[in-house]
């Protein structure tokens, strides 16, 4: 449900999932830093986007859900190999054993990635598979 309002607090449900708030990036990256300040020991803030904040409780992340997968699967983090192209998929990027960045992600993404593909439209995780799947680089 996607709704603007004026004063944020007037209108929360109780216990969201998740909040989405958009802007300028010049003023997302301001706000993610003040919102961290504010909320940060309870709920994780971070940028999906350049122009997205996403605020969700504490601890709930992809690298969270994966490391839970893994161990029903009897794997660690170094069998994985995840795939992302935005600020949301940094935790993930940093637990996997090979972490993948798009071309088209955000520099920031690419610069903590093991390996950069091709982008979304040039079929960049079908390249990276067969470059660490199929002929072992």
């Amino acid at each position: 449900n996607i709704r603007k309002v004026e004063c944020l607090t007037d209108h929360l449900e109780a216990h969201p999932t998740k909040l989405l708030m958009t802007g300028d990036p010049a003023v997302m990256v301001e706000a993610e830093k003040e919102l961290t300040e504010l909320v940060g020991n309870y709920i994780d803030v971070f940028r999906s986007a350049p122009f997205f904040i996403e605020l969700v409780p504490k601890g709930i992340d992809k690298a969270q859900s994966l490391i839970r997968l893994l161990t029903q699967l009897n794997l660690t983090p170094k069998d994985m190999i995840a795939f992302g192209d935005g600020y949301n998929d940094l935790s993930m990027l940093k637990l996997a054993g090979i972490g993948v960045a798009m071309a088209n992600a955000a520099p920031e993404v690419r610069a903590e990635a093991d390996y950069v593909t091709l982008s979304n439209e040039e079929d960049g995780v079908a390249a990276a598979i067969e470059k660490f799947c199929y002929n072992k680089g």
